[in-house]
């Protein structure tokens, strides 16, 4: 997997998480019940759930590799053969300025280039097999439940509501003492204990109501209020179960640390792990870990809404959502500093320490079917802040400074400010049958790059993508009936009617740092006409 260039980004070969391929069986167990009791002005429901999840798997992801190059240039460079002289080859080494040396004898002032990063998972005793990604974890996730919707009169409705979750990890395969970190274990510094720990508190309150304020339904106000948990995905926890520097090693590599003569990675072969006495493990090995204070994320939610009906089938409404997440998932490298040099390398952690805030106001109206036509249209301003957006991808740190994520709360890589939506449907004459869509929405945040200029942090996700969307989309149906049982339908379709370039930038880094895989850029999808003929009987 191989990418290069900032300005113009290239990629080639196969995603990093792909290569050379993955096994995987994934079991789920699942028994609930749900019991009802119905008295009076009440109608109680309570239950409970258990399930059941195995993954078992061989993921060979960065086996053969993954290498980030500065320049297209400085990828030929490095990609040539060392007998052309100083500056080919693996030890090629890119000056301040411009110019080519030998990193390893530099006749100049290097800039880190060419080789920016490489990535390669290896087993303790040599290269890896599929025996050093195999994993066989379980997870066992347990709930219980009352609630009570309660008649308290015959305009108004309360909810209240209890539930219960926990989450149960997989255990270490390798006691943590054993381990590339084991003799880090109880270092105050050293962020984990090597155990993912069980999610054994999580109490969700709710509480909800529906008032028909006037008594004849032309003014409900409706709200509720809840705490929430979310899950730990297998992919974040199987991680630290793996690459422990015994089953698993990352190895890692630079221009920087070829310059003090350490073996460059060759291309496209990378390096070749040479075996090391039992009981010790290679220099500047990469391990994962959870941190020892991990928690689930959590999440409150406050909503209310008014609704109003305007006239005969018409209806406005309004909504306001206010959501609070706490200890999200953020993943740090706790050895950027090299604290823990140079016996370990990358120490990529699992902590709970991001933030969110969403708020949003909708407005809308609807009106049911009637008069042969029915409609809806709503709009939304919002707000979704955070400090960290990624909780899915265990590869990429994010954070700007790791002492100090108050630096990244800004807008969130979701934040959307406006949105607009128009659903329609119009019983034409001659029995011709037309529904109109249309979707509106403003563009997401990025962050500059480069984010500091002349020494001025220009923020997280400070500006905006060219990526906002508009689509106008129609469908014209007539119905040819033939007696009661058959009918052939002839629709004629347009999707983006106005050819709106709708552009597609999935990124919130660089796209040389991407770690997703291989991703679609660029205009998006073009007009489309589409003629189809349907047949019912």
């Amino acid at each position: 997997d191989v990418a290069m260039g900032f300005a113009t980004t290239f990629r080639f070969g196969n995603p990093f998480f792909l290569q050379p391929g993955i096994d995987e069986l994934f079991w789920r167990t699942q028994l609930r019940d749900t019991f009802t009791w119905i008295s009076g002005n009440h109608n109680v429901k309570f239950g409970g759930e258990w399930m059941h999840s195995l993954n078992d798997q061989v993921f060979r992801g960065f086996f053969t590799s993954r290498f980030i190059f500065s320049s297209t240039s400085g990828f030929l460079r490095y990609a040539s053969d060392p007998a052309l002289g100083a500056g080919f080859g693996p030890t090629a080494g890119s000056c301040v300025g411009g110019g080519w040396t030998d990193a390893t004898a530099p006749t100049c002032t290097l800039d880190g280039g060419p080789l920016l990063l490489f990535l390669q998972g290896a087993a303790l005793d040599g290269p890896a097999t599929d025996a050093t990604g195999a994993s066989n974890i379980s997870n066992e996730d347990f709930a219980v439940f009352v609630q009570d919707k309660w008649q308290v009169h015959p305009d108004f409705t309360l909810n209240l509501g209890l539930r219960w979750e926990a989450q149960f990890f997989p255990d270490p395969v390798v006691p943590p003492s054993q381990t590339a970190f084991g003799h880090l274990l109880g270092n105050p510094a050293f962020p984990s204990n090597g155990e993912w720990p069980d999610q054994k508190d999580q109490w969700q309150p709710r509480v909800g109501f529906a008032w028909d304020i006037g008594g004849n339904r032309n003014s409900v106000w409706r709200g509720s209020a809840g705490l929430f948990y979310g899950r730990q995905n297998m992919l974040t926890q199987v991680g630290p179960i793996t690459t422990n520097g015994v089953q698993q090693q990352t190895l890692f590599m630079n221009s920087e640390l070829i310059s003090f003569g350490i073996p460059a990675p060759d291309f496209p072969s990378g390096l070749v792990p040479q075996p090391v006495p039992p009981g010790t493990f290679p220099l500047f090995t990469g391990v994962r870990v959870p941190s020892a204070d991990y928690e689930n994320p959590q999440i409150t939610t406050i909503n209310t809404s008014y609704e109003q009906r305007l006239a005969t089938d018409w209806t406005a409404y309004l909504d306001f959502t206010w959501s609070k997440g706490i200890h999200l998932t953020r993943f740090i490298n706790a050895n950027a500093s090299g604290i823990f040099a140079p016996q370990l390398g990358e120490v990529a952690v699992t902590q709970s320490s991001a933030k969110s805030l969403y708020r949003g106001v909708t407005v809308g109206m609807r009106k049911r079917y009637s008069q042969k036509y029915q409609l809806e249209w709503n709009y939304t301003f919002s707000r979704d802040k955070d400090d960290d957006s990624n909780e899915r991808d265990p590869f990429t740190f994010r954070a700007f400074d790791p002492n100090n994520f108050n630096l990244d709360y800004s807008l969130s890589d979701r934040d959307i400010a406006h949105k607009f939506n128009f659903v329609g449907f119009f019983e034409l004459p001659r029995a011709f049958d037309l529904n109109i869509r249309i979707q509106g929405r403003t563009a997401q945040p990025i962050t500059p790059n480069p984010r500091v200029v002349n020494g001025v942090d220009l923020g997280r996700n400070s500006i905006r993508k060219d990526n906002e969307f508009f689509s106008f989309d129609w469908r014209l149906k007539r119905a040819f009936k033939f007696g009661d049982r058959y009918s052939i339908d002839a629709i004629v379709e347009m999707f983006n009617t106005f050819n709106n370039k709708n552009n597609i930038n999935p990124l919130v880094t660089p796209g040389l740092f991407n770690f997703d895989g291989f991703l679609r850029q660029g205009v998006g999808d073009p007009r489309q006409l589409q003629l189809a003929v349907r047949f019912t009987f």
